[in-house]
């Protein structure tokens, strides 16, 4: 029998107390890290070490926005104004928009996980990609490609730009409102910054080319890659619900989202390294377990959802075969489909009748929690 929310949220509640001297230590090691690779393409003596600089700058900018993503849920330290001023800071070399991610995340994301909006790698049905013009199913060809270079180009095209930088016309007027500051400030960072890698030759041995291509242009590339690849993990997989159709049909799945992300096990120093990103339904069960907490919290969310658990051992095998069976998606049966409409998958677990039936029990007495929309309005 499945577990029941709130029961699983009293077992979770003691993992989210966040700590001022973990969250800032953690903070500043990325923060430095991050900006002496930065120093060091500028200023180390041969290019391949430039080369090797600019690559580490790129996955922490992939840590960062990590701490980013705590702080914007008051999970990274225990002080709100503290909070809000690290998610600041922590997104501003990643050109993150803060506001605009919060309004994506907090509004979209969690409250609908896998739900009709747009979201990271949101599959489409065949009849969809059929109606597509040909350039842009050879897009959703490489977005989903083994291949693995797509995952930059889709985070980059699909999701940074489209919702991570400046307003969008279709928010509402409070968020678009509350965001221009926030892409007025990047904007400043962006021209300074760049500005001075391309003032380079007058300081170091690089071109402005050379300083532009290794100190912003590469790591940048690198983040989208990274961020793309943890994003399309933590909701893809042979297993996962995908959701059309109204918010009330939906909502006891969306009630019980931690049931509808993978926990992808990592070895434990890459966990570390990652700050444990991939422990991910716990978060989506409780948004406010920091992520010095996400491994234990996980490991005992998994032992409390049993069987309903999808964890799956991460390797380059099961990756593979996660992104061959997984491109598109009918929502009718609820199964993955490649691009000429082969089904590669039985029908999503939680689908089925007993799962249903244990499902909307579960939720009866637990309403639809949307934590997190409170979360724009204090940050």
């Amino acid at each position: 029998m499945l577990i029941d929310k709130r029961t699983a949220l009293r077992e979770i509640a003691p993992y989210a107390k966040p700590s001022n001297a973990i969250g800032l230590t953690l903070f500043l090691i990325d923060y430095t890290v991050y900006w002496t690779a930065i120093v060091g393409v500028l200023f180390l003596p041969d290019l391949w070490m430039k080369f090797l600089a600019a690559t580490v700058a790129g996955f922490k900018m992939g840590g960062l926005k990590t701490l980013g993503h705590d702080a914007a849920h008051g999970a990274l330290v225990a002080n709100r104004k503290l909070n809000w001023l690290l998610g600041v800071l922590v997104y501003m070399p990643c050109l993150y928009n803060y506001r605009m991610w919060v309004y994506d995340h907090h509004i979209g994301h969690h409250p609908r996980t896998n739900g009709p909006h747009k979201d990271t790698y949101t599959p489409f049905t065949k009849a969809e990609y059929d109606a597509m013009p040909a350039w842009r199913r050879a897009m959703e060809r490489l977005y989903r490609s083994p291949a693995l270079i797509g995952l930059s180009f889709y985070y980059l095209i699909e999701r940074w730009w489209d919702m991570k930088v400046f307003p969008r016309a279709h928010m509402p007027e409070r968020y678009r409102r509350a965001a221009w500051p926030h892409f007025a400030f990047l904007m400043c960072f962006a021209t300074v910054y760049i500005g001075t890698l391309i003032a380079a030759p007058a300081y170091t041995n690089l071109t402005s080319v050379q300083a532009v291509l290794l100190g912003f242009v590469w790591p940048f590339l690198v983040f989208m890659w990274n961020t793309g690849f943890a994003l399309y993990l933590q909701h893809t997989h042979p297993r996962i619900l995908w959701l059309r159709g109204a918010d009330e049909d939906n909502a006891p799945y969306y009630d019980r989202s931690e049931l509808m992300s993978v926990h992808w096990v990592f070895p434990g120093w890459f966990g570390t390294m990652i700050h444990d990103v991939m422990d991910h339904p716990v978060h989506h069960l409780h948004p406010r377990v920091p992520v010095y907490k996400l491994r234990a919290a996980q490991a005992h969310l998994n032992e409390l959802l049993g069987e309903y658990a999808i964890v799956e051992k991460f390797t380059w095998s099961t990756l593979f075969d996660t992104m061959r069976r997984c491109k598109l998606y009918d929502f009718e049966n609820h199964r993955w489909l490649d691009f000429d409409g082969n089904p590669t998958t039985e029908s999503a677990p939680l689908i089925g009748e007993l799962q249903t039936r244990e499902l909307m029990a579960s939720s009866r007495h637990a309403p639809l929690l949307l934590p997190d929309a409170q979360v724009p309005e204090a940050a």
